[in-house]
């Protein structure tokens, strides 16, 4: 068995079915407080490293409460657009592999930013803007040929989004400053690479059976 296999079958029960009804939720709500107290986010909620190191271990959770856009109608585009490519890719790999892929994600900005402020002394917030941006690309990874409709009008397939995405991430990487940004686009990009890496895994021997695969 492969080490993802060996999770699916340890933690699978665990998983949550239709992640994606709940984590707009979240972004609903998320785009409540930036609506109506920003503060609040910043102040309590967001990615802060010697925050949690000091308790505010709700942390880990509640900054993937910050919205995808903060405006109403592109708001509106983003829930929708990621409920169905959520929940389209959930059908697809099943509900373990999908929530595996998102809290992968989480896991891998906390552990960032814990390490960054353990070298440092310095606590960087980490947002998780480019970790809901790759949902598209695992999409786009899963179903290349898929056509979709930039700005309601001129179709282009999945793949070539894709391409745009990450040169796009590269160049962020490259013109905006700050270290926040930066180790945002290395950890979503990561995740997707190491999602991919380790779920498309073949076992050793794959012709030969082993019984305790099958208890």
């Amino acid at each position: 068995m492969t080490f993802y296999q060996k999770l699916e079958r340890r933690f699978g029960k665990y998983a949550v079915p239709n992640l994606m009804k709940y984590i707009c939720v979240i972004y609903v709500v998320g785009y409540l407080i930036q609506m109506f107290n920003p503060l609040l986010y910043f102040y309590y909620l967001d990615l802060d490293a010697e925050a949690i190191l000091h308790g505010h271990i709700w942390r880990i959770i509640t900054f993937i409460f910050y919205p995808p856009s903060t405006s109403f109608l592109w708001m509106i585009v983003a829930l929708f657009v990621y409920y169905s490519l959520g929940m389209t890719l959930e059908r697809v790999w099943g509900t373990f592999k999908y929530n595996f892929f998102y809290f992968t994600g989480v896991i891998l900005l906390v552990l960032a930013a814990i390490l960054i402020y353990l070298v440092t002394g310095y606590s960087v917030q980490l947002y998780p803007t480019y970790m809901t941006f790759s949902i598209f690309l695992a999409y786009a990874l899963t179903f290349p040929e898929t056509t979709f409709l930039l700005y309601f009008i001129i179709p282009i397939k999945a793949k070539w989004l894709a391409i745009a995405e990450v040169v796009l991430y590269l160049f962020y990487f490259v013109a905006l400053p700050g270290l926040g940004n930066k180790v945002a686009i290395l950890v979503s990009l990561l995740n997707v690479a190491l999602f991919f890496l380790l779920t498309n895994q073949r076992p050793k021997n794959r012709n030969i059976y082993n019984m305790r695969d099958f208890r």
